[in-house]
């Protein structure tokens, strides 16, 4: 384990193709950034990203706030 900023850090080894390779060393030297901040960035998203899809996947109609449900309630309850 190593230490970046005072946070506990366990090491991945990941395999990656020599295109995202060289994508990432692009990415790399326009944002002046180490290609491990760059894939701790990229892993935060994407899982930030899964959060908001496994929650929304959860809330179905609901999830996205677009429907008021007491409006929806009475809609349906007009059609009775």
């Amino acid at each position: 384990m190593s230490m970046v900023a005072g946070i506990d850090m366990g090491r991945i080894l990941l395999d990656l193709s020599d295109d995202v390779i060289k994508r990432l060393d692009d990415l790399k030297q326009r944002r002046k950034l180490p290609r491990a901040e760059l894939l701790r960035e990229a892993v935060e998203q994407y899982l930030e990203r899964q959060n908001r899809t496994t929650l929304s996947d959860a809330l179905g109609l609901w999830g996205d706030g677009v429907v008021d449900g007491l409006e929806y309630e009475r809609k349906l309850r007009e059609e009775w």
